[in-house]
């Protein structure tokens, strides 16, 4: 899995490396513009301007122009030639500024008396005024990069915010896009998880969230199997309350089922709510620690108050010291479903049998054991007992009792204690459910 934190590290790292390497490019770039202007100007220019004068007056304008047109392809500038006047002495036309430049004559003879060349560097213009072997005076012109307005050697050089302006603008350019790859597919998970909040539990993350093989991927992956959970859990609960629930005609002999479908409902509500809390983790934040011999005692006293009610008893048969860290109502309420689940199917004049043993091995460890003496579960069905809704039928293929929820809550609450449960059945009939829990200290 390439981690996000690589991804992030390494995005910055390229606008770093980019935005340094544009700065020295853009440093180079004026330094090579400003090196070329400089050598035509200084080198190439007093030189050629003498040439050209006399070319002109042994040759004529034609050898003038053809030796200036190879000028023009070995520096890429443009020449221009005039007499002291600023006319044009070739037949090739000159922009309105360089017109303007040779007809300045002052300047040019000011330009020419201190051995230099007039010039515009914003438009990238030189000249110079050179006298030929016959005394007369000629102006040889020329223009670099004649079709921009400004040339880069100028704008880059002469102008280092507009060069930081560039320059930040493209760092800023590759930040948004690195941001973007980041908080796009954030936007789209809080865009799923508004999905569930408002009732749609059929939303998913979108498939380019899951690709991705990073902490984002696998957290877009984690929430579409948190999605799955809750819309089974939710149909689930659909589905029962469509079982338990009755409409009655109103007539009143209905009028006690109402009431006893009205007081199962409540139950069931209550274990919903009840699993929720566990799977979510909130009963999980606040643990301490206590005693579990005593709180397995309490719980089978009162199991022994119901059951004699229909002619069975919950004996403690063995109760070692020991204490544990948890939750204690929540692991009270999952000792009491399986001892009230064991009550219910334990056979008239039997009793259920309660042992709790604290077992010395690497890691020392409480067993606790409830075993009922009823008709057991069908060995395909002992892990699904377990599972919500899930009811084990009778003998007669019907289960009036119960809605599935006790096992399933009591096995996620010994989970939450870092325990185990699992159920067998015993070698001369009956259930026994078992529950492994770690032990913490010695209650004396």
């Amino acid at each position: 899995m390439q981690s996000l934190f690589f991804k992030i590290f390494l995005g910055f790292c390229v606008v770093v490396v980019l935005v340094g390497t544009s700065l020295e490019a853009s440093s180079i770039m004026a330094n090579y513009y400003e090196t070329r202007w400089q050598n035509v100007l200084h080198s190439v220019m007093p030189m050629e301007a003498e040439k050209c004068a006399r070319l002109y007056e042994a040759s004529g304008k034609q050898a003038v122009q053809d030796y200036l047109d190879e000028l023009q392809r070995q520096y890429s500038v443009r020449f221009y030639f005039f007499d002291e006047n600023g006319n044009p002495l070739l037949d090739r036309g000159a922009p309105e500024l360089i017109l303007k430049m040779a007809k300045a004559k002052e300047a040019l003879i000011r330009s020419a008396e201190q051995n230099l060349s007039a010039v515009n560097p914003r438009q990238g213009i030189a000249m110079r005024l050179v006298q030929g072997p016959t005394g007369r005076r000629y102006i040889l012109a020329f223009q670099q990069s004649p079709t921009l307005i400004m040339p880069v050697s100028e704008a880059v050089g002469t102008h280092p915010y507009l060069r930081l302006l560039g320059i930040g603008l493209f760092g800023a350019v590759l930040c948004f896009l690195l941001t973007r790859n980041i908080t796009q597919p954030i936007t789209r998970l809080r865009a799923a998880a508004s999905g569930i909040a408002s009732g749609r539990l059929k939303t998913r993350v979108d498939p380019a969230v899951r690709r991705r093989h990073d902490e984002i991927g696998t957290l877009g992956r984690d929430f579409d199997r948190m999605a799955e959970q809750i819309e089974a859990l939710v149909s689930a609960q659909r589905d029962l309350l469509g079982d338990v629930s009755h409409e009655p005609e109103g007539t009143p002999e209905y009028l006690n089922r109402i009431a006893q479908e009205a007081d199962r409902l409540d139950k069931l509500i209550g274990q919903l709510l009840t699993l929720t809390r566990i799977e979510s983790g909130i009963e999980s934040t606040q643990r301490e620690k206590f005693d579990l011999t005593n709180l397995v005692q309490e719980v089978a006293a009162d199991g022994d108050f119901e059951a004699r009610a229909h002619n069975r008893e919950v004996k403690v048969v063995r109760a070692d010291a020991c204490t544990t860290l948890g939750v204690p109502e929540i692991l009270r309420s999952a000792i009491e479903n399986i001892v009230r689940n064991a009550i219910r199917h334990t056979a008239p004049g039997t009793s259920v049998d309660v042992t709790l043993e604290r077992i010395t091995a690497i890691e020392p460890k409480a067993v606790l054991q409830v075993r009922d003496y009823g008709p057991g579960v069908p060995e395909r069905m002992l892990r699904d007992i377990f599972v919500p809704f899930h009811r084990v039928p009778n003998q007669d293929e019907s289960n009036t009792h119960g809605a599935g929820l006790g096992l399933a809550i009591a096995e996620r609450v010994v989970r939450l204690h870092e325990g185990h449960i699992q159920a067998r059945n015993a070698a001369n009939g009956g259930l026994i459910v078992e529950i492994e829990l770690p032990v913490h200290g010695i209650t004396v």
